[in-house]
């Protein structure tokens, strides 16, 4: 088992680590001032630069970090900060396909290694009633895009999913689980438990 600090606290990021049987991870939430930037992709990749940089500070173990963003051509959807926002989010995404990129940020030592995955999404047209109850609950405001495909209540507005399916949820386990093999399993025990 390698043990590895994992920049979260997020209940669906650390249920996917598990998956990744040869990871033993502690859990180190972090409290960083996130960024938009031109793109989903650079904003991905520097939230979750920001995360792993902020968890490196306090432990000399290797250092998993990750952030998640929704995008539609050139606008970025983060987490909505409030009704409005998550409502305008949907009405901006239902009827198209939409981008889910998850920038993956690990640090060995002084290695830094980035890595994106992206997974296209496509939601039918906006149903009011449905968009409106799954707002009103309160479950979009801690989730980019202000959605979590494994919400059921969300299930029938999703249409097509192309690409790593846990990558939308906010943790793409194939790329993880690779580049922990590639950058801390090949002949380095150092930090097994």
């Amino acid at each position: 088992m390698i043990e590895i600090v994992l920049a979260t606290a997020s209940p669906r990021r650390i249920a996917l680590i598990e998956k990744i049987k040869c990871v033993q991870p502690r859990i180190l939430p972090t409290n960083v001032d996130e960024v938009t930037l031109s793109g989903a992709e650079k904003t991905a990749t520097a939230n979750a630069r920001l995360k792993g940089e902020s968890a490196a500070k306090s432990t000399d173990l290797p250092v998993l970090a990750f952030d998640t963003v929704v995008g539609l051509g050139a606008r970025v959807f983060g987490k909505p900060k409030d009704r409005a926002e998550a409502i305008n989010m949907f009405e901006t995404l239902c009827g198209h396909t939409h981008e889910v990129v998850t920038a993956v940020y690990l640090r060995v030592k002084d290695k830094i290694i980035e890595k994106n995955e992206k997974t296209l999404v496509t939601f039918g047209a906006f149903r009011r009633d449905l968009v409106y109850n799954y707002v009103d609950s309160g479950a979009p405001y801690d989730k980019a895009g202000g959605y979590n495909i494994d919400d059921p209540q969300i299930k029938p507005l999703i249409e097509r999913v192309e690409g790593d399916f846990y990558n939308v949820v906010g943790l793409p386990v194939t790329l993880t689980e690779k580049l922990i093999e590639e950058n801390l399993i090949d002949g380095k025990d150092e930090y097994s438990a």
